[in-house]
């Protein structure tokens, strides 16, 4: 996904006199802290697993090298890429391009695999839980979750961005809406609104999207296959009272 470019020169080119007034209280007088916005802390229970502890780690093994056959070599014919594409390794080579050092499966791969992921049953996992513990009633595509202590937020977007205040694992809304299917970005920034502070931007590598992908897996006989890559298609879900 891009990175945003500012509005107009500042901030924002709408932003009221009373956020503005916020923005430069917080450059002046020391860093504000969000404490309104609704936290969602870091989980991983792949642990409680050995088994499923040992196939994230060679996943995650395997994609710190680059190695799109060990990968393939995981997946079942029956193998779940994205929702709406195909299934099996020859549908995900052909969606990712991954014989290729420079796919964007790496990096979704790295972002993905370093955040933990919970438990559905005993038999269904999935990660990451940014997705898994999402609050139901919030839109997946309207915020994004800070996925570590101290992250800053900052006037405009930009490595000379100033930081105006700080978020711990918090839940953010955004600016707009992000547009499916959502790729983060490790170079990008969003826009979003913190309390206090009004509208301000975030980079795309402090935060994680519930509706970026997520890896599923799913033991079978006793032993846990990886099942699925996959992120939200759908902007607004399907009516499914009308197909009835």
């Amino acid at each position: 996904m891009a990175a945003m470019e500012p509005p107009l020169p500042g901030v924002r080119a709408a932003l009221h006199r009373r956020d503005m007034m916020r923005l430069l209280a917080g450059t002046a007088f020391g860093v504000a802290r969000a404490e309104e916005l609704a936290k969602l802390p870091p989980a991983d229970e792949a642990p409680r697993d050995p088994g499923l502890a040992a196939l994230l780690g060679k996943i995650r093994g395997l994609a710190a090298h680059r190695n799109s056959s060990g990968l393939e070599a995981l997946m079942l014919p029956t193998f779940r890429v994205e929702f709406d594409y195909g299934k099996g390794s020859a549908a995900f080579r052909r969606r990712w391009q991954s014989e290729s050092p420079s796919s964007a499966l790496w990096q979704v791969m790295d972002r993905l695999f370093s955040l933990g992921g919970t438990f559905y049953s005993d038999t269904l996992f999935a990660l990451p839980y940014v997705y898994t513990r999402f609050p139901g009633d919030l839109d997946p595509l309207g915020h994004v979750v800070a996925v570590k202590a101290d992250t800053r937020l900052l006037d405009r977007p930009g490595k000379d961005g100033a930081q105006v205040a700080a978020v711990d694992q918090a839940i953010i809304p955004l600016a707009q809406r992000l547009r499916p299917p959502v790729m983060m970005s490790a170079g990008g920034y969003l826009e979003v609104k913190a309390p206090r502070v009004g509208w301000c931007f975030v980079r795309e590598s402090d935060v994680y999207s519930p509706a970026a992908h997520r890896a599923y897996f799913e033991k079978r006989e006793g032993r846990w296959r990886w099942i699925s890559l996959a992120c939200a298609t759908l902007a607004e879900p399907p009516d499914l009272k009308r197909h009835k």
